[in-house]
């Protein structure tokens, strides 16, 4: 519940919107505004006017940005210098030894976050065991500095060959660097991975630092902005790993956040599954989700820019312990396993150097936006496309009042097809079925390619365009259930609200797992639960609030890889061992449909998991209603076909509505297509349930 009646906000900015979700424990108010580039707090501001709330009377902001997602891919982060050991100035550009594109011969790999020019090295040494084999000169530090002053530096990286054993090194040149450069944001590896591999922890690092300025920049405008309107609680930002960090803490691992919006997307459609549902999540979920019977779910976030692609197996996002936003930039920190592809609204239809027609991944975002806008765009996008398709209505306004043009539309769409000699319509059709193709691929690497079977799922669509390409999609994957939530346009909002403060603690534990000493790492669990405990206690969360879980990576001898196998939170034992070994054999069958006992295991990593446990969003039931009557018609293309199709109010559907299509259902933060062949049924939260008839 709430503090005092006051009202607990979830909001997700986008390239494109700022969404908003707020509850004050008996009712719920959802907003969508556009974007404000490059001064996403003015979005976030309007959000909470949009949505006639009072920022004295917010309780808690649970926020998830994209600020360090952004800087990361289009590369305008801070200018960052990386320090590190003599010797190992090149570990960016060696990487890992493989290839973005195996089969391109002309295929570079994309540039370091830190150019040659402003990596330096030092001459220290540690050993595998931590043991200092050369401290650092403090002349060389002198020398150093002098030449950082003249780089025009936002910030600084140090990364050094083995600190993730003993920091003492690093925490040398880390402070004397903080008191000789004070206005830079400075990280250093061993305050972030006490892991071992050197890319990982270079590039972490790096990214870290990249991202720093730009997070701090803006977490710090905008906590002045709310400040100034009244807000005096506790800003929390959703971080890649499917929780929330107070606001200082996420400063001081802003590399945590550049997957902050889709993860919280994925964290809420957790809870449209049985299994996920008791666990935590969204409160009345175990009824919404047995009332569907949903075990698996393939989750589709499509917004203005993007498309990020979830699954969901047993009511669970699956974690993954590092991630790559691009080649060559390896994030080392737990994540939500997310493939982000550039399909979205805004995708810009183009055609390549062998007149093929290709849509994204360049986008038009919020600005100039797409051509419908009016506000500069003038490249056909997929949104364009379904105006002209009458999948959109020119009359009907986009989330945030913002009013589209289908005379703009049709011309931008007319000049990307005259270039290829074809009609509007069908170059319309032609831009939806490639952006429909280009999510189908991304779904079957998440499926196909791990030996799992998208037929065996269910897809869940979301985000301001995700329903609008739901069931063509499902089409293309022969999935035949498609489940499209109350509120899907501002599901990454409703899922800040949905997750608990989680904090991660990793410490590098090399060992056969035949020959683990038990008290030895109980030992190492035990100092991370202690480093833990204080901080949620810090953050205000009493014992009842805690949860804390164990977890180790293991591998296969001489591999690099691992898979985490989960513990618990109780003293290790004899049989913990040997069903971490068994875990790890059905895990690894999984994942590469082949194991072997020839081979020893290893553990490699040692994790804790802690939650701060938050009050979650308590949705209710709807009324049950008849079916609606629509409220008009017009014509729609499907398939290269006109159909006269009727159009809907999504509020005038309550519990056991049920229809055929086509049709189109409106509402406030998206547009819901149901093509011919399909039907829809409404269950008792307002979800709809769309199946293909057989």
């Amino acid at each position: 519940m709430t503090k005092d009646g006051k009202w607990r906000v979830g909001i997700d900015t986008g390239g494109t919107f700022t969404d908003i979700v707020a509850t004050d424990g008996n009712q719920i108010k959802i907003g969508k505004v556009s974007s404000t580039p490059p001064d996403f707090e003015t979005g976030v501001l309007n959000s909470i006017s949009d949505v006639s709330i009072g920022v004295p009377d917010i309780s808690t902001i649970n926020h998830g940005t994209t600020a360090t997602t952004n800087a990361t891919i289009t590369k305008t982060g801070a200018r960052v210098a990386l320090i590190t050991t003599k010797g190992f100035r090149d570990v960016l550009e060696l990487r890992r030894h493989n290839r973005g594109e195996g089969y391109d011969i002309l295929w570079d790999p994309p540039e370091p976050l830190v150019p040659r020019k402003l990596r330096f090295e030092i001459d220290e040494r540690m050993d595998f065991s931590g043991k200092v084999l050369k401290s650092v000169d403090q002349k060389d530090l002198i020398s150093l500095v002098e030449i950082l002053k003249q780089k025009e530096l936002d910030a600084i990286a140090i990364c050094f060959l083995h600190s993730y054993m003993n920091s003492e090194n690093e925490a040398v040149v880390k402070d004397f660097l903080s008191a000789a450069l004070p206005n830079l944001y400075i990280s250093a590896s061993s305050d972030l991975i006490k892991e071992p591999q050197e890319f990982e922890r270079t590039s972490t690092t790096v990214v870290n630092s990249y991202v720093g300025p730009i997070l701090n920049g803006y977490v710090e405008r905008l906590r002045t902005a709310l400040i100034t309107q009244g807000y005096k609680d506790e800003l929390l930002i959703m971080h890649s790993g499917g929780g929330l960090l107070p606001a200082d803490t996420a400063l001081a691992f802003p590399a945590r956040t550049v997957t902050s919006g889709p993860a919280a997307g994925a964290m809420a459609v957790e809870g449209f599954t049985v299994s996920g549902a008791p666990s935590g999540g969204i409160m009345a979920v175990e009824r919404m989700a047995q009332s569907q019977d949903i075990e698996n779910i393939i989750s589709l976030d499509m917004g203005g820019t993007s498309a990020d692609i979830a699954v969901v197996r047993e009511g669970k996002a699956r974690l993954i312990n590092e991630y790559n936003p691009e080649f060559g930039v390896t994030i080392r920190f737990p994540a939500v396993d997310l493939l982000t592809i550039g399909a979205g609204g805004g995708s810009i239809a183009w055609i390549d150097g062998a007149g093929a027609p290709q849509v994204g991944p360049q986008s038009a975002g919020a600005r100039p936006g797409p051509a419908c806008y009016g506000i500069g765009g003038e490249d056909a996008t997929v949104t364009d496309a379904n105006l002209v398709l009458g999948r959109l209505d020119e009359n009907n306004p986009l989330a945030g009042d913002l009013k589209i043009n289908l005379d703009l539309a049709r011309k931008a769409v007319e000049s990307f097809a005259d270039k290829l000699g074809l009609s509007t319509d069908d170059a319309a059709t032609g831009i939806i079925e490639i952006a429909n193709s280009n999510m189908a691929r991304a779904v079957r690497v998440m499926t196909v390619e791990r030996g799992l079977d998208p037929r065996d799922f269910v897809l869940l669509p979301f985000g301001g365009a995700g329903s609008m390409h739901g069931c063509e999609l499902a089409d293309e994957l022969s999935i035949n259930k498609v489940l499209v939530p109350k509120n899907p346009g501002v599901l990454s909002a409703l899922g800040t609200l949905t997750v608990d403060v989680v904090h991660d603690r990793a410490v590098s534990y090399i060992n056969l797992l035949s020959d683990v000493d038990i008290n030895e790492l109980d030992k190492i669990f035990s100092s991370m639960e202690e480093d833990v405990t204080a901080q949620l206690e810090s953050e205000g969360f009493q014992k009842k609030m805690r949860v804390i879980e164990r977890s180790v990576d293991v591998r296969y001898l001489g591999q690099v890889k691992t898979l985490n196998m989960t513990i618990g939170n109780k003293k290790i034992g004899d049989k913990d061992i040997k069903a971490i070994g068994e875990q790890f054999f059905k895990a690894y069958e999984e994942n590469y449909r082949y194991i072997t006992d020839k081979i020893p295991l290893e553990i490699a990593v040692a994790r804790v998991r802690a939650r701060g446990i938050q009050d979650k969003l308590n949705l209710p039931e709807i009324d049950k209603k008849e079916s609606p009557k629509p409220k008009g018609s017009r014509e729609v293309l499907f398939e290269r076909k006109v159909f006269k199709t009727p159009i809907y109010d999504r509020e005038d559907f309550g519990s056991g509505s049920s229809i055929d299509g086509p049709a189109i259902i409106d509402q406030l933060d998206c547009t819901t297509v149901i093509p011919p062949s399909w039907k829809l049924k409404v269950d008792s939260y307002g979800n709809l349930m769309m199946e293909k008839e057989v």
